[in-house]
């Protein structure tokens, strides 16, 4: 299964969530590996701090990951969105993060039409106006948002460096239920 992360804007963490999952479908058991198309390089230098694996040439995995520039306009983009099984826009629920959401599905859908995109919120407070209004502002995206949320959680930046190590028993338990909600057959189904 190929899974491309993407965002037309960068802060919204979506070299952090590709890594997220690599640790977590990782720990699921199964083989993963991140082909970094981002200039910034995030993914390939995390990897090399938590044993990781960057994607070789010819190479089979169960899980590829793919982590795109913060950009609709790069062919790196367009590339990955054309090879994608599930194709994730990652956000947060900033509602300027939210209207460059909803461009973001628009593209998958015509460049990758293939792909079964999805919205992934991220570092979600939910205990704040913004979190609570989170199933509100999900309406004005144009896709199906994964059930589960990313909190704001330190650690999660601390897994950059230390990968599951870092990561508390609560915030283990939310990364496993994001894998498992990918790996579910409904999860590669159009919307």
């Amino acid at each position: 299964m190929t899974i491309t992360l993407l965002a037309k804007k960068g802060g919204v963490g979506k070299s952090t969530v590709c890594l997220l999952l690599h640790e977590a479908f990782k720990k699921a058991g199964k083989t993963v590996a991140i082909q970094d198309w981002d200039a910034q390089g995030t993914s390939n230098k995390a990897l090399a701090f938590v044993n990781g694996q960057r994607a070789e040439p010819d190479a089979s995995y169960d899980i590829l990951l793919i982590d795109t520039p913060p950009n609709l306009e790069h062919p790196a983009t367009a590339a990955a969105v054309r090879s994608a099984d599930i194709a994730i826009v990652v956000t947060s629920p900033a509602p300027a993060d939210l209207w460059e959401a909803q461009e973001a599905v628009q593209y998958v859908k015509s460049k990758g039409p293939q792909a079964s995109v999805r919205v992934l919120f991220n570092k979600v407070r939910k205990n704040t106006i913004l979190g609570r209004l989170l199933d509100e502002s999900s309406k004005q995206i144009g896709a199906p948002v994964i059930p589960v949320k990313l909190s704001s959680r330190e650690c999660y930046q601390h897994a950059i460096g230390q990968g599951w190590a870092a990561l508390d028993a609560t915030a283990r338990e939310e990364l496993l239920h994001l894998a498992v909600s990918l790996m579910s057959p409904h999860a590669v189904e159009t919307a």
